[in-house]
């Protein structure tokens, strides 16, 4: 999953377009884990300062295709276009069995990032992708740098702190 908007909550995605007859809806996915999109969840629904729950009534994975309870029309559907899908952390957790080792994206938001025994910065946001996209803030300064969650720059995690290569570099290139 990605950022988190309030203490708890996170942004899953990005609700598009209507598709087909049936009340289908493109999905603008920002997520690690399509599982969590699963039939009979219900997700927070948020457009302006609008919000709604929404139970998935279908979805499919390979096309990005999702479906509400109570949408089964194009025009019922495009009532929920733009709408961002919000979950919590607890409910995140609870669903998602991650391997030794992993953690969540939103874990990350905020841990310092240390090249060489000396903080560059901290990670403010994480863009999925391939690879994911480190959103740094720059010690001491106002400016902020984006580097892939890549072996080139990454080295690992120790002490909830991640520690990083050639990122001095990039800085200094600013």
């Amino acid at each position: 999953m990605t950022s988190a908007r309030s203490n708890d909550e996170l942004y899953l995605a990005k609700i598009g377009k209507t598709f087909g007859l049936k009340g289908l809806l493109r999905l603008r996915f920002d997520s690690d884990f399509p599982e969590f999109f699963a039939v009979g969840r219900t997700l927070k629904a948020v457009l302006g300062s609008q919000t709604r729950e929404l139970t998935i009534d279908r979805f499919d994975r390979d096309r990005l295709l999702i479906g509400f309870e109570g949408f089964n029309s194009p025009e019922e559907a495009a009532l929920l276009t733009n709408c961002e899908l919000l979950t919590t952390i607890k409910e995140t957790k609870a669903a998602i069995a991650l391997n030794k080792g992993e953690r969540f994206w939103f874990e990350l938001i905020g841990i310092e990032v240390v090249e060489n025994g000396e903080v560059v910065g901290k990670i403010v946001d994480i863009l999925a992708g391939d690879p994911p996209l480190l959103t740094l803030q720059i010690a001491g300064k106002k400016q902020r740098l984006i580097a892939p969650y890549v072996d080139r720059y990454i080295e690992g995690e120790r002490e909830n702190r991640l520690i990083v290569k050639n990122v001095k570099a990039l800085i200094d290139a600013l």
